[in-house]
């Protein structure tokens, strides 16, 4: 992975700038470990833009979890039309609890599950575990109290349940996720608010989670392992079976861009936070734009100076998510990169997506009801 040993001092750093929130101090610099990380930054997939010469500054931000702006829709589910200016608040609080936050923690369920299948089947379960348990025990233990404080109602009670197995059990014992952010029997007494506030925590934790597999495997492995694990993971296994869970949780079915967008708008792993900030638009009726302002990603590798990691860890993910999805909704629908790392300027955004339908006379158009022809 690396052109010299690693010390524990170096990798405590590299886990320390993973940390939620972590990339947006003050102060943070480049360390030895991640210059000496090793990649291959030449071999792999690079997906064009649209325009090479346009660069978009950051102007709307994400007003997903606003709370002072009340719209009374009080949605039951999302299988109604497409909101430019959704708010979390525009769900009932019924709606909330029993059926977003649910689908939140189903999402988390499905990320984790697909890591250990995938890491399983490359190394063996006896790995895996060992994987999984190192990820939990030195990179999610020790965010949990603050995130129980910092996103649950005063008086809410976690006690961590893996903490209950014994070390010689763990090599056949997964870990429990569930737990800190599930629905409770009284969640019915909680403000709008407060149910915002735990749905955003249920969205960093799920974040922590991945990352400490995604961190496990850098440090074990290195980060071409790690890409091309994503790269796998999210297309085959991760997308299609979010997009079911979407459907039975939120009511988002259908075929057409607006419900492409409605499905972006809520996704598990892009709600605003620590890690992103998004806006959304329709100009016309069949064409939506997604703007990452804020990305995780872009802010952690540029803060340690790795501005050409960064370029790898998006084309080598990204796209390849935009694009799955986007067929699931329909075969005529089109992915356009519009703006993607790396930026020319800390104030531009991270990364600009159209998505529309392919026109009849477009090469690439698929008659409805027939299938694309395998390549000869």
């Amino acid at each position: 992975m690396a052109d010299g040993p690693t010390t524990d001092e170096q990798l405590d750093g590299f886990l320390e700038i993973r940390k939620p929130g972590a990339h947006l101090e003050e102060g943070v610099i480049a360390d030895d470990f991640v210059l000496m990380l090793g990649v291959d930054l030449v071999n792999y997939p690079k997906f064009p833009k649209v325009d090479d010469t346009i660069t978009y500054p950051r102007k709307n931000l994400d007003v997903r979890y606003q709370l002072d702006l009340v719209s009374g829709a009080e949605l039951d589910d999302y299988s109604g039309p497409w909101r430019p200016d959704l708010r979390y608040t525009d769900f009932s609080k019924e709606a909330l609890a029993t059926k977003v936050i649910p689908w939140s923690e189903a999402y988390l369920q499905l990320c984790v599950d697909g890591w250990a299948d995938e890491i399983a089947k490359r190394y063996g379960a006896e790995t895996m575990a060992e994987i999984e348990w190192a990820g939990w025990n030195n990179q999610v233990v020790p965010e949990l109290e603050r995130m129980r404080s910092e996103f649950l109602p005063a008086g809410t009670v976690y006690e961590d349940p893996n903490q209950q197995v014994p070390e010689s059990q763990r090599a056949n014992t997964r870990v429990r996720y569930l737990g800190l952010f599930s629905t409770r029997p009284d969640m019915s007494e909680l403000s709008k608010e407060q149910l915002v506030s735990w749905l955003l925590g249920a969205h960093e934790y799920l974040l922590q989670c991945i990352e400490a597999w995604a961190a496990q495997i850098v440090v074990r492995y290195g980060l071409d392992v790690m890409f091309d694990i994503q790269f796998n993971l999210w297309g085959n296994t991760v997308l299609p079976g979010v997009k079911k869970l979407k459907e039975e949780y939120l009511g988002i079915t259908g075929n057409t861009v607006a419900d492409w967008m409605k499905d972006l708008q809520m996704d598990a792993t892009s709600m605003p936070g620590k890690a992103f900030d998004m806006s959304f638009e329709m100009p016309e009726p069949d064409v939506g734009i997604m703007t990452f302002n804020r990305c995780v990603a872009v802010d952690q590798w540029e803060a340690m100076g790795r501005p050409d990691i960064l370029e790898k860890n998006c084309h080598s993910t990204c796209p390849k998510s935009m694009i799955v999805t986007t067929q699931m909704y329909g075969p005529n629908m089109k992915v356009d990169i519009l703006a993607i790392p790396p930026r020319r300027d800390p104030g531009d955004v991270c990364c600009k997506w159209r998505f529309s339908m392919r026109s009849e006379d477009d090469p690439a158009y698929v008659p409805v009801g027939l299938t694309r022809k395998p390549a000869r």
